[in-house]
């Protein structure tokens, strides 16, 4: 991928759709608009493939971290035998082991944390997207209630759409490729669910804290 996710949704997060309409010349507002969300819609799609893959990644690490302690307590109690057995030999390689367990558990633990900070940072990026289409979606309804030619949206044609998409990749500086999306809509409603909950959440303290 030739842009990183931090770059892609600081782009689309700074962008203006009013900016890129008036630099979309001769083409369809409307339809760089849909192209606008449908951009930002596909930018969520991706950290979210890349947010799944990150919890992955940590929970393996979390496994490996308690596997390699677990294993270094049964060391001590190896340990414990070989000594009562005057078996120094095997209590020596016993904690060779254990030195090889310590010096491999703090990079494993450095890990687990640096995964749980992109978890919170990718989490963040699709929070942020998200608002940025809602953003974008109500810019879209005003454009459509001020608009004065009910013909311009019916009559489009396909140079239209061409013309609509080579403004907005270009205005974006992006040169995207659209694939066909899967329904989201269940999760979509999830995630709405989620952030309305979260609000009330919000209301309910600042009712608290006012009392």
């Amino acid at each position: 991928m030739g842009e990183n996710i931090a770059n892609r949704v600081g782009r689309l997060i700074s962008g203006s759709l009013n900016a890129i309409v008036d630099a979309a010349e001769n083409a369809s507002a409307e339809i760089v608009m849909h192209e606008s969300i449908r951009e930002v819609d596909s930018a969520i799609e991706e950290v979210r493939h890349e947010l799944g893959k990150v919890v992955v990644s940590q929970h393996i690490t979390q496994e490996r971290i308690d596997s390699e302690q677990q294993k270094f307590q049964e060391l001590y109690a190896q340990i414990k035998v070989a000594l009562q057995e005057n078996r120094e030999d095997l209590a020596e390689v016993a904690i060779s082991k254990q030195m090889d367990i310590e010096a491999q558990l703090p990079i494993m633990k450095k890990n687990l944390t640096e995964s749980s900070e992109n978890i919170e940072e990718l989490e963040s990026y699709i929070v942020a997207l998200q608002a940025k289409k809602r953003e974008m979606q109500e810019e879209m309804q005003t454009y459509k209630a001020q608009s004065t030619s009910s013909s311009s949206t019916t009559n489009e044609t396909s140079k239209d759409v061409s013309q609509a998409e080579s403004a907005f990749n270009r205005v974006m500086g992006i040169n995207v490729a659209h694939t066909k999306h899967t329904d989201e809509a269940k999760l979509a409603e999830l995630e709405e669910l989620t952030r309305k909950n979260r609000i009330q959440e919000r209301l309910n303290a600042l009712k608290a804290a006012s009392e």
